[in-house]
């Protein structure tokens, strides 16, 4: 990762609102282009990328978190992506799970190229069962909490939930092992 990233990081754990203006000016039109093709209007994309800029800020503030192997863009755009969906679900405009095949893929990387453990887990994650991959996409990427998962699917409690996981989980690390 390079040093001025890194360093906008650090600034932001520290609560510098001079590097939350930074990152809010310098990804702003690009995030407004991306939000273009869920079909919302300019003004409500604004909004979710304020949301999810104060989103991405507050965790840096205070989760203290460290982004090691994705860009702050990168990071960034997937706050924002599930706040579009949510967006969109309120409206009714989006009906069901959302099962997003190319999690992340849209967000362009730049230069930042993956790991050989992204690649492995990328080219693996592939090599599971539908309901594993969604219940690990729901739990990892969109951060769901147990008890949400089972609000939002037809699991029949928390420890089915957990239980389910944990075998997928398992399945996914002994794939990415025999490699």
């Amino acid at each position: 990762m390079e040093k001025q990233q890194l360093d906008v990081q650090s600034r932001l754990r520290n609560d510098d609102k001079k590097a939350l203006e930074e990152v809010y000016v310098m990804y702003k039109e690009a995030f407004v282009n991306y939000g273009l093709r869920f079909n919302l209007d300019r003004e409500d994309l604004i909004d979710v990328y304020q949301d999810s800029v104060i989103a991405m800020y507050q965790n840096f503030v205070t989760k203290k978190t460290q982004l090691d192997n994705s860009s702050l863009k990168t990071y960034l755009f997937s706050i924002g992506k599930h706040k579009i969906y949510d967006c969109l679900k309120e409206r009714k405009q989006f009906v069901g799970t959302v099962v997003v095949e190319d999690d992340y893929e849209e967000v362009n990387l730049e230069e930042n190229a993956l790991t050989k453990e992204q690649q492995l887990l990328r080219q693996y994650f592939t090599h599971l069962g539908e309901s594993c991959q969604h219940i690990l996409k729901l739990f990892y990427y969109r951060s769901l909490s147990i008890k949400e998962i089972v609000q939002q699917t037809q699991y029949k409690d928390e420890n089915t939930v957990k239980s389910h996981k944990s075998r997928c989980l398992k399945k996914l690390i002994a794939l990415i092992k025999k490699d």
